[in-house]
């Protein structure tokens, strides 16, 4: 596959024009891990063959007082979006406790997957068949903590005592079963790195997006540090940019990474963190990536490339823009761009789509994704609801038509804490709708 929608102009007035609104697609597993109660949350949906798709969705362990203390990842088929069994998932990975050398009882956390795929049954733009189809890889981030209490961690210690590694699964589908081939760790003193170009940076934290197609190649936004110590929590300097991913001896494995963005250093100050990428209509490539602390939290940046990835310009900056959250940047099934983010003055508990305007160098008026306060209430221990990690993905279902879709989650900040999961706690999948003609992601038959 190369640069889908390569050739297309833009189209004035294309505009997106409604989201649904629908009960958690996720709730919780039918299996919880041994000893464990857990709900589902972040995920991001992926094509996996011709009419058919995919979400790889995190678990969260409830009931701790530690927030983000997640516990793997399930990958769930589906070929309609109300479709989505929860007795059919497939487990990728689980939390693996064990005792370190110094006899020390420590965790392992392990993060949501995000990577790249390449569906079944995808052609090239000269009608062959893909070589990779039906392959693809996931990238995730996991933390290694004391373990305390009853089976918990302490943020606490992330700059003190945590161990921070990269693990890289191979996935297959084959029309009867999606698989994990294979999986790879990378800490220390050997972090995953590219293999050619910008190989002195480790790439360390996988991005909120999953790939682009790039010919046979996949180009995946990820946070990487080129600092002499990749497994702590800070080692600067710190970055955000592309890696492109390349099928090598039946492993996908990054051969180049270019930064695009720095972080000020130290880690307390301006930082730049889970990117996301697409390509534009004209073949161009557009990155953003969500600041934290400092004056750029509420900032919205967009770069753009016009060398496939090789140099990058800011094309958009607005200051005060979106809440304090995850931003991720996606296109709608006719390929309008789009940022999805939380509202300003909202932390995490309204949802907003901005799109970009047809020159690619501003923001359109926002419009409503959700309104947790107005639809739910106010979360029962609060002090706010966590609506957040949007990310969208142009799909072909069961019906042969492709359809944008938008993944988040939605909590309640008091589950951090330990409190009780609410009736709105759960994966989301909604359909974007929008009026121009329909760009394909991918070549089938």
């Amino acid at each position: 596959m190369g640069h889908c929608g390569h050739g297309f102009g833009y189209i004035p007035g294309m505009a997106i024009t409604h989201v649904t609104s629908n009960p958690p697609r996720l709730v919780e597993p039918v299996e919880h891990p041994p000893g464990e109660r857990c709900c589902y949350g972040v995920a991001f949906p992926f094509q996996v063959a011709p009419k058919l798709a995919a979400v790889l969705c995190c678990l969260r362990n409830e009931g701790y007082p530690a927030g983000d203390f997640e516990n793997g990842s399930d990958v769930f088929l589906f070929d309609r979006l109300d479709g989505i069994d929860p007795a059919g998932a497939v487990p990728i990975v689980r939390n693996d406790k064990y005792v370190d050398e110094k006899g020390v009882r420590r965790i392992v956390i392990h993060y949501p997957i995000v990577g790249g795929f390449v569906p079944l049954g995808a052609l090239r733009d000269d009608d062959t068949s893909h070589p990779h189809a039906g392959t693809g890889f996931g990238v995730s981030e996991s933390w290694s903590f004391p373990l305390l209490g009853k089976g918990h961690y302490s943020k606490s210690h992330k700059k003190t005592k945590m161990i921070r590694r990269t693990s890289v699964y191979q996935f297959t589908y084959d029309t009867h079963f999606f698989l994990t081939e294979d999986s790879d760790v990378y800490e220390g003193d050997a972090p995953l790195r590219a293999s050619e170009k910008g190989s002195e940076w480790a790439l360390i934290w996988q991005g909120l997006k999953q790939a682009v197609p790039d010919g046979d190649d996949l180009l995946n936004p990820i946070y990487t540090t080129g600092g002499d110590n990749p497994g702590t929590w800070v080692s600067d300097p710190m970055s955000s940019g592309v890696a492109r991913w390349r099928r090598e001896d039946g492993k996908w494995r990054p051969v180049t990474y270019v930064p695009v963005v720095l972080g000020e250093p130290d880690g307390g100050n301006a930082s730049w963190m889970e990117p996301s990428l697409v390509r534009d209509l004209d073949g161009s490539l557009l990155f953003s990536a969500r600041g934290v602390y400092g004056e750029v939290n509420n900032l919205i940046r967009v770069w753009r490339s016009t060398d496939n990835g090789e140099s990058w310009e800011v094309q958009i900056e607005k200051p005060n823009a979106r809440g304090q959250g995850p931003v991720t940047l996606n296109q709608a099934v006719d390929g309008t761009p789009y940022l999805v983010c939380n509202k300003l003055g909202h932390e995490r508990d309204w949802l907003v789509i901005h799109p970009l305007n047809d020159e690619r160098t501003d923001l359109l008026p926002e419009i409503l994704v959700r309104n947790a306060i107005e639809e739910f209430g106010p979360p029962p221990k609060g002090p706010v609801w966590f609506m957040d990690h949007p990310n969208g993905e142009t799909l072909r279902l069961g019906d042969g038509e492709w359809h944008h879709v938008l993944s988040y989650r939605n909590m309640d900040r008091g589950e951090h804490s330990g409190s009780a999961p609410t009736p709105y706690t759960g994966h989301y999948l909604e359909e974007v709708f929008s009026d121009g003609p329909v760009r394909p992601v991918w070549r089938f038959d």
